[in-house]
């Protein structure tokens, strides 16, 4: 009569919870990478200078842009007059501007999909709807484990680049004159492994929101493996299982609207077994065993005492359970059928019954 329980999502208060701060993390760095990539981009096309002089204070700035961002720019030698980039360009990096660039665009149209999945997941998980929410947590998952894996590959190549800068650096003199030649120009070597290394510290998020979004990635995607793989639909809508397997699905249905048979047996002997079962509300009594009784009650006393009870006039052979008939399936609902079986019927009053003359004399009535 009762249905399995609609299906649900096993502690979903705490799912929920994850899900809210991976969406709004998630939301907040999709919005700063986005600006991030799309200022890159404009700085590919030479429309973004970091400076219009060259001085000591935008040193790092210029040489940041000019070896990751600026492609083909040509600056002005009144701006630029002393800038040599000789040495610069002596190194030689995994992304050139123009590699970069293609970097960007991609990360830029993954960010725009982070921002989106972040959204559905604050606002589209719904305990009720399983496939929605492992649709919508999947999703997210993807974008999400796409970004962190681009990360940690661009991570590793400005590592290789800071690498590059800083042996390359080592190979001028920076003490005095007396050990060998300085080049003004070395500084630039310096200006670019900080450029790298703050590549890699950004692409990395700085490590801490990387380690974040591993995390939640991987604490999610367990989950909605676990709801995928969880087939026991009585037990996902916070109804933990108990000890004893006693939940509501698997009770047997309650037949509220059926009438359950009453039969009861005279007697309690084992060899008895009826022969057919009616399937309306009867008493089945056995007539024949009380008028036997009713019978030997008079002369109870002279007899043994076993001939006092009932049960003594059934003593048939105990039947064979091979023998027995099989029932027929019935196509109607099955009726179950409680047995009663009494103690036996009361022993025979044997006291002298009261006289209807008190002098127990019968008189000739005289007129």
């Amino acid at each position: 009569m009762y249905g399995r329980p609609s299906t649900g999502i096993k502690n979903f208060h705490s799912l929920k919870t994850w899900a809210n701060w991976a969406g709004a993390l998630g939301v907040v760095q999709a919005v700063i990478w986005i600006g991030l990539t799309i200022t890159a981009i404009i700085a590919y096309s030479c429309n973004i200078y970091i400076a219009e002089t060259m001085n000591y204070g935008n040193f790092v700035k210029v040489i940041f842009f000019d070896v990751y961002f600026h492609g083909s720019c040509k600056m002005s030698l009144e701006a630029y007059q002393n800038y040599n980039r000789t040495l610069i360009d002596s190194v030689h990096t995994v992304f050139d501007p123009t590699q970069l660039l293609v970097w960007d665009c991609v990360y830029l149209g993954l960010s725009a999909c982070w921002f989106i999945v972040s959204v559905l997941l604050l606002t589209a998980l719904n305990k009720d709807n399983v496939q929605q929410t492992l649709s919508v947590i999947y999703s997210w998952a993807f974008f999400v484990g796409s970004i962190c894996a681009m990360d940690l590959v661009a991570g590793v190549i400005f590592g290789v680049d800071f690498s590059r800068f800083h042996a390359r650096a080592s190979e001028f003199n920076a003490n005095s004159i007396n050990s060998g030649y300085v080049d003004p120009n070395a500084p630039q070597l310096v200006a670019g492994g900080v450029a790298a290394i703050s590549m890699m510290l950004i692409a990395f998020k700085g490590f801490i929101m990387w380690l974040i979004n591993v995390y939640l990635l991987s604490y999610l995607l367990a989950r909605a493996v676990q709801i995928s793989q969880d087939k026991d639909g009585s037990d996902t809508l916070f109804m933990p299982r108990k000890d004893s397997n006693d939940i509501l699905s698997s009770r047997p249905p309650i037949r509220a609207y059926e009438e359950e048979k009453l039969e009861v047996q005279a007697y309690t002997n084992d060899a008895y077994m009826p022969e057919t079962r009616s399937t309306a509300e009867t008493i089945e009594v056995n007539e024949e065993a009380i008028v036997r009784a009713a019978h030997m009650s008079r002369d109870a006393n002279l007899m043994d005492r076993r001939f006092r009870s009932i049960d003594a006039f059934q003593q048939y052979p105990a039947p064979n359970p091979n023998n027995r008939p099989l029932r027929q399936s019935s196509q109607g609902p099955v009726q179950e059928t409680i047995v009663m079986a009494s103690t036996g019927f009361p022993m025979p009053d044997y006291s002298p019954q009261p006289s209807p003359n008190p002098n127990g004399i019968l008189r000739r009535n005289q007129y």
